[in-house]
């Protein structure tokens, strides 16, 4: 083999190999391709702030599902701190109603019944983050593949329906609501005119919790919380009317304004649950739940499933094709004619010219005696 020809070999092989190697670069690269941005050669070039550069850290910051605490114990702890910070609220003014009572001094930050304190501040930043909780849960329930009614708006209603609690809470709607109606009516129900927005609240929170309630029915908590919520709020409505009768008025501040500020936190939990809920179900980390099935369904698939190799199973046989019920049937001869042996059946086929002449002579023999016998 020529010298010339051993090099030129030697020479393509280690270009074939250098080519071996950037392929295998190239398809390294590419498959780091969905970790990083990439730019067409028609695209305009990356713009770079000047002060945070090209800003890779936005593609991990925190999102907004990310707030909903994926595990029971986080949420429980959130839940039980604010409901801590309920009792401490209580435990403040029956603190400040007993320094007043010795002479003291009052503190409207710490008076529950005043707008502008703490209590209501806090009752108001309930509210708001149940709105939150709502809107994450439209979120998220709007990609459900079985909701073709579209009962996930109702989650929309349930957020502008918390951001107006929260509202009266901080600027007293339901006071300017009843001064309204009386002005319009001049009809002050039960005294204070508050039966007017009573009666307007119960219709409008009335028909939006039922939705709610069912829409939340496979979560038990937020069931529970949200009942727990209606039942509070509805103690607190008979109190205002008198219904429940206290010694003092301090007690009765306290159970009203516990009364509000527990079925707020009530429906900051059944928000919060449920919101939990819909993303571990969109992630499937909740069990599936059990269809309801046929029994004899049932009981077939745990027999095939109890049926093990070296198992004999019963199989049903082929089942027996109907017999087609179109046939016409034969009707039977109404004339009998002389037999012969070897005479073929008179039904599928024409009578001959002996026989037309038997039939016929029989016939006016027939008619001959019936005659004689009328005669």
């Amino acid at each position: 083999m020529p010298l010339a020809a051993s090099s030129s070999f030697r020479r393509y092989g280690q270009r074939d190999e250098r080519r071996r190697r950037l392929l295998a670069d190239d398809l390294y690269d590419q498959e780091d391709l969905p970790g990083c941005r990439v730019w067409t050669e028609d695209a305009p070039a990356p713009r770079k702030s000047e002060n945070y550069g090209d800003a890779e850290f936005l593609q991990q910051q925190l999102r907004l599902l990310d707030l909903v605490p994926r595990r029971s114990i986080v949420l429980a702890v959130l839940l039980s701190a604010a409901a801590a910070v309920v009792v401490g609220l209580e435990f403040a003014y029956a603190w400040m109603v007993g320094r007043a009572a010795a002479g003291g001094t009052t503190l409207t930050t710490l008076d529950v019944a005043a707008k502008g304190s703490l209590a209501c501040w806090f009752s108001s930043l309930m509210l708001l983050a149940a709105a939150v909780a709502a809107l994450l849960i439209y979120s998220v329930r709007r990609h459900r593949t079985d909701d073709y009614q579209g009962r996930y708006r109702v989650w929309i209603w349930a957020a502008g329906g918390c951001f107006l609690l929260a509202t009266d809470q901080a600027a007293g709607l339901r006071e300017a609501f009843r001064e309204m109606m009386i002005s319009l009516t001049g009809t002050p129900l039960l005294g204070n005119g508050d039966p007017w927005w009573v009666v307007a609240y119960a219709i409008i929170f009335g028909a939006l919790g039922s939705r709610l309630l069912m829409d939340v029915r496979f979560c038990p908590l937020s069931v529970c919380a949200l009942s727990g919520a209606a039942v509070a709020h509805g103690l607190a409505v008979a109190q205002r009317f008198g219904l429940m009768v206290f010694d003092g008025g301090a007690n009765k501040v306290l159970y009203l304004s516990g009364s509000e500020m527990a079925g707020n936190l009530l429906l900051l939990a059944a928000f919060g649950s449920f919101a939990r809920h819909v993303v571990l179900d969109a992630e499937g980390l909740l069990p599936r739940r059990r269809r309801n099935e046929p029994e004899d369904r049932r009981c077939e698939e745990n027999q095939f499933r109890s049926a093990g190799p070296g198992r004999w199973r019963k199989i049903d046989p082929p089942h027996v094709a109907p017999k087609p019920t179109y046939q016409r049937p034969a009707t039977p001869a109404t004339v009998s004619l002389p037999a012969t042996a070897a005479a073929p059946s008179p039904v599928n086929r024409k009578l001959t010219k002996a026989e037309r002449k038997a039939l016929k002579k029989r016939l006016l023999q027939q008619r001959m005696e019936r005659e004689r016998k009328c005669g």
